[in-house]
């Protein structure tokens, strides 16, 4: 019975020696062979990236051709692959900001990287693209990933305006009389506008009219312009395209343009997109009170449809930020929110090699007491 315990003490103790020195292996390679995000060494770069989370579709102002979804970035994941082997999940939440997000590893090289974000608007899609830029802008040193949602209007973007109340001024001169579609090109046009005086123009002097906005869910709201309020994004004597800024609480900004018609006649459109076809009569010495007619007959938008709640993909791994903004994951994490992956046989190898020792504890023991 003694030889036998003696057999099985010295095969434990081989398997153990074994084990150390696979696990002395193990990490000294590791060390050797492996960059971590504060030291890259080498020829250091991504060699991939790809979307692999994002939502289905995202809510978007129809209007302004942006984003209003705030949690969409936070629910986009790239996947980013290193030279050195590395990869980690990296959360978008702050892409869309204008100096980006942080890549997993900051900087390489001695330059720091940065991942950004554009995206356009197409046939009710959102298309974006993913730009990486990890060294320096001289050299091609940029990789990308792209990707399409569908489009979900906001039931508060901006669809249709109309004047409610009539500009302050009252003029005493047209800035022209007739149409201005009947003027030819060329010189007789060139000599038409020599003639014109911006004193008499009517989207030049707009200052206290009301203009009223309708949502696409219906709503509409007011608000009564003038020079505090107005910014000129460009003018000539017969148009002018202003700006108001802020206009409710949901970040909309109101675009119209104004155009003189001729004989105190003008007509308003939505951002820079033309006239409607909807003609006002402003107020002139003599027809002081003239009537206000709408800006349109079309009917009230429908509602539009409610964004998706699906996700195309999903992972474990993905980083996310709580209320005070800190970030937060379930497997680690790196700067911005990363999550690095990968296989990690160390525990494993520890815990084995302590059941071993266990094992040659527990037969030693024995051996003692017979």
């Amino acid at each position: 019975m003694r030889k036998h315990s003696k057999f099985i003490t010295i095969l434990l103790s081989a398997l153990l020696a074994v084990c150390l020195m696979q696990t002395v292996f193990v990490q000294a390679f590791a060390t050797e062979n492996s960059a971590t995000p504060d030291e890259p060494t080498g020829d250091l770069r991504p060699v991939s990236m790809k979307v692999v989370k994002a939502p289905e579709s995202v809510t978007a102002n129809d209007y302004e051709n942006r984003i209003t979804d705030s949690t969409f970035w936070s629910n986009v994941v790239l996947h980013i692959v290193y030279s050195n082997g590395e990869e980690y999940d990296v959360n978008c939440d702050g892409i869309d900001s204008e100096d980006g997000i942080v890549p997993p590893i900051a900087e390489i090289n001695g330059y720091a990287g940065n991942i950004t974000v554009h995206y356009y608007f197409k046939d009710d899609t959102v298309n974006f693209t993913v730009d990486y830029l990890y060294a320096s802008y001289e050299d091609d040193n940029t990789i990308s990933a792209e990707y399409s949602v569908k489009q979900v209007s906001d039931p508060r973007s901006i669809t249709r305006i109309e004047v409610t109340k009539l500009p302050d001024m009252v003029f005493t001169k047209p800035l022209f009389t007739g149409s201005r579609d009947d003027i030819s090109t060329g010189e007789e046009w060139n000599e038409w506008m020599k003639s014109l005086d911006v004193n008499n123009s009517i989207s030049n002097h707009i200052d206290g009219m009301e203009i009223t906005y309708y949502y696409a869910n219906g709503e509409k709201r007011s608000v009564v312009v003038n020079s505090s309020n107005l910014r000129i994004i460009a003018t000539v004597p017969w148009y002018a395209l202003y700006g108001v800024e802020n206009v409710d609480e949901y970040g909309n900004n109101l675009y119209f343009a104004v155009t003189d018609e001729g004989d105190y006649k003008f007509s308003i459109s939505l951002n820079s997109d033309g006239r409607d076809g909807t003609v006002y009569t402003a107020k002139s010495v003599d027809n002081p009170n003239p009537a206000v007619k709408p800006t349109s007959t079309e009917d009230t938008p429908a509602k539009p449809e409610k964004p998706s709640g699906n996700i195309s993909s999903a992972t474990s791994d993905v980083a996310t930020k709580d209320n005070a903004g800190n970030n937060n994951t379930t497997n680690g994490t790196a700067n911005n929110g990363v999550v690095a992956t990968g296989n990690f046989v160390t525990p494993a190898i520890i815990a084995t090699v302590m059941i071993l020792a266990a094992a040659v504890m527990f037969v030693l023991k024995r051996k003692h007491t017979f």
